[in-house]
């Protein structure tokens, strides 16, 4: 019973320790910004609706969009 209670938090504790040094050794690369595809500009007016409907949910606040996952409907403005 006691090795319960002193096996289960060594687990834990080489666990960790085994997580913390594989993010030490193997860091995630930090992309410049050139490495970014830039985004193409069109025209609002020369967009179809379904597109239009598609760039306006791009730039919705997440605190909007997370409540309209099921519906794809934009909020409306009041």
């Amino acid at each position: 019973m006691v090795w319960m209670v002193i096996g289960g938090p060594l687990v834990v504790v080489i666990a960790s320790i085994v997580t913390v040094t594989i993010a030490v050794r193997n860091p995630d690369p930090v992309l410049p910004r050139e490495a970014m595809p830039a985004p193409v500009a069109v025209a609002p007016e020369r967009m179809t609706p379904e597109e239009r409907l598609q760039a306006e949910k791009a730039v919705l606040p997440a605190n909007q969009a997370r409540n309209h996952v099921v519906s794809p409907t934009l909020p409306k403005d009041d």
